[in-house]
């Protein structure tokens, strides 16, 4: 039973949604529209057509035809011809000579007297402003109450647009006139100078430079001996041992026999440099330059191991620069 009423209520509904398209479809767009704010209540606040005003006005316009654009003149060609340009041209040349000769500043022009006012006018004048203005003697009309409606307005207006039956000519476009032409600039004839002229205008030789003496150094220091210079080390064998290595590959030992071949012919001391990778913050470059030292000892122990004495062998960490990449271990002997 419960099924049967609901197939029975949706046929009611449909079959009332279909008369509803049916009778929108007989009356046409604007029937539909007009019916539908009937159903809903939308016009209960529509003006009434007996008493709106200019209703007749906008009637007259829907019927009316469309203005033709194409009646509408060409707008004129403003230019001037040569004898007005040159008219404005000796105005305002005029002007300028005018201003100059009166110290930059515009010749003032003759200012008219005053016009005389006649005695009967000034004195009925003087007696309107003495006499006090008297209040209107019409009363103003009483407000109208909240409830009552409006007074009736004029239905539809009387004014007619003006026709113009004869529309004023436009001046005829003139052409504009020919561009000038800049005349060319003469060449300057060539100028035929004396020897002695042509030899002044060429610069003079540059003033030798001033040389000085070489300073003699005093007797007491003449008599020391001359100062000792640092050592110049002498790079034996260069490795390269890329970060993060634990131990020497095996090509690189053989290079190390040579510095134990020039330490045995002549014992000295041994330095192995290893150079850092460059870093960014301080943290990182100190710990760049912890990788670089452990290679070098790496390699320290190495020559250690081959018979150097350690105490022999010095270690260092320096930045890398140009020739030396990073990871790049030369080992030195000093003199």
């Amino acid at each position: 039973m419960i099924v049967v009423s609901a197939r029975r209520r949706t046929g009611g509904s449909a079959a009332w949604l279909g008369g509803l398209v049916l009778l929108l479809m007989l009356c046409g767009c604007d029937g539909v529209i007009e019916t539908y704010r009937s159903a809903v209540g939308f016009n209960k606040n529509d003006p009434d057509p007996g008493t709106a005003p200019f209703t007749g006005n906008l009637d007259k316009a829907e019927t009316g035809a469309y203005p033709n654009l194409a009646s509408v003149p060409t707008p004129p060609t403003v230019a001037t011809t040569s004898a007005e340009r040159q008219a404005l041209t000796n105005s305002l040349t005029g002007t300028r000579t005018a201003m100059q000769a009166n110290g930059g500043t515009a010749t003032p022009g003759p200012v008219p007297p005053p016009p005389t006012i006649p005695q009967s006018l000034e004195a009925s004048a003087t007696t309107a402003m003495a006499q006090p203005v008297p209040p209107p003697k019409t009363p103003l009309p009483p407000l109208r109450p909240m409830d009552e409606p409006p007074p009736p307005q004029v239905q539809n207006s009387t004014l007619q647009t003006p026709t113009i039956a004869n529309p004023p000519g436009f001046a005829a476009a003139r052409p504009a006139p020919a561009q000038g032409q800049v005349s060319p600039i003469p060449h300057p004839a060539s100028a035929a100078l004396a020897p002695a002229a042509v030899q002044s205008g060429n610069p003079q030789p540059a003033i030798p430079a001033a040389t000085m003496p070489p300073v003699k150094p005093p007797p007491e220091v003449a008599s020391h001996p001359p100062p000792k210079l640092p050592p110049v080390p002498m790079t034996v064998a260069s490795l390269d041992l890329p970060p993060g290595t634990a131990a020497l590959s095996p090509d690189a030992r053989p290079r190390l026999g040579d510095v134990v071949r020039e330490y045995r012919e002549r014992p000295r001391t041994v330095r192995v440099v290893s150079y850092a990778a460059p870093a960014v913050g301080g943290a990182e470059q100190l710990n760049a330059f912890r990788a670089a030292l452990d290679r070098a000892q790496i390699v320290a122990k190495e020559l250690s191991d081959a018979g150097i004495p350690a105490n022999k062998i010095q270690t260092e960490a320096s930045p890398a620069g140009g020739a030396q990449p990073p990871g790049r271990i030369e080992v030195q002997l000093l003199p």
